[in-house]
């Protein structure tokens, strides 16, 4: 897992203990291949920063990944062509869609990009921004949520799942547009994990027809799931 957290997908809390939609997600799906292989599963959870998790993957030190987008590099491009060919993907198991939040007063359509060109938006330092938007870095989401809800900026883009989790569970004042971007999310196992990956799909599959899925995540976005730190 990616270190720091991001809630409420991931994250490590005072006492060491991994939680998160995805951290639960993979616990429902380890029990079930375990009852589906008919044999004991074990899951590690390995913190580390984005850089060293995609080393160690490429060195068959980590096996699973969570929320990872399954896109093909390019020759050439971030990730590496050894991680493409060392990647195998699960069946999406989730969405992770991309918003602006904003102060209540701004009135015009703040969902519709055209309408942010030229405005100064908070964003986090080196991800992604659509062109034409003016950008000003901050190290985390949390930041951003806090610097919209005191009125320190007008507006933000983050995660919708983040947005919706810290306007609940920081009784932040801000509104939420409708997403701009949307990106369905794996498991990337490591091919070593071959075996596991029919497994792995039939877990996925089972739980999402369960509603079991879904039922994670509202716990975690309706505020009944454990808290961050």
């Amino acid at each position: 897992m990616p270190q720091p957290g991001v809630v409420p997908f991931f994250w490590q809390d005072r006492q060491g203990d991994f939680r998160g939609i995805y951290a639960d997600t993979l616990r429902l799906v380890v029990s079930r291949i375990a009852l589906d292989l008919e044999r004991p599963v074990k899951l590690e959870f390995i913190p580390l920063s984005q850089a060293r998790l995609l080393r160690q993957f490429e060195a068959g030190d980590i096996n699973v990944e969570a929320g990872v987008v399954p896109v093909q590099p390019a020759p050439g491009a971030d990730p590496s062509i050894r991680l493409a060919e060392l990647s195998l993907f699960t069946r999406p198991y989730g969405v992770v869609n991309n918003v602006i939040i904003y102060q209540s007063e701004l009135s015009f359509p703040l969902f519709i990009l055209p309408d942010l060109k030229g405005r100064r938006v908070a964003t986090v330092r080196g991800s992604p921004v659509p062109n034409g938007l003016i950008r000003e870095d901050f190290s985390n989401q949390w930041q951003i949520a806090q610097r919209v809800h005191r009125g320190w900026n007008d507006i933000g883009l983050m995660t919708e799942a983040v947005a919706l989790y810290y306007q609940i569970s920081g009784r932040l004042s801000y509104r939420i547009s409708l997403p701009y971007a949307s990106n369905s999310v794996s498991f990337r196992l490591h091919r070593e994990l071959k075996p596991l990956l029919d497994p792995f799909n039939r877990a996925l599959a089972n739980l999402e027809a369960e509603g079991k899925l879904d039922q994670l995540v509202c716990d975690y976005l309706c505020g009944t799931a454990p808290s961050s730190p």
